[in-house]
């Protein structure tokens, strides 16, 4: 976080950015936090949010899409996808897209 970023939060803000950082640098998660602190998680987490937006403190949320490339044409019903991460999936055969999306979504959370 920027010094310029800093000087523009609320002091209420301010406050939440130091619980957050607090959490993080414990190993706790916010609702364990919160519960050691006395706060409500689900107000720490709005702080967070709101933080988050304004860039004093970097999205946690994972990419919801994930960058591909076409190798060679598809021929057959044997496939091979490499993902960005270097997992490798490889089937023969149909499969639906919910399967598909639960194995890709797994392959791509590994590495």
């Amino acid at each position: 976080m920027s010094e310029t970023t800093e000087t523009t939060l609320t002091t209420r803000q301010r406050y939440w950015l130091k619980h957050v950082q607090a959490c993080a640098a414990s190993g706790k998660t916010i609702a364990e936090y919160a519960l050691a602190q006395g706060l409500q998680a689900k107000t720490m987490y709005a702080g967070k949010k709101i933080l988050v937006k304004k860039g004093a403190l970097p999205s946690t949320r994972a990419p919801r899409f994930q960058r591909v490339q076409v190798v060679a044409p598809v021929v057959g019903s044997e496939w091979r996808i490499l993902l960005p991460n270097g997992v490798s999936v490889a089937f023969v055969g149909a499969v639906d897209a919910k399967t598909l999306t639960t194995v890709l979504n797994t392959a791509a959370s590994l590495g």
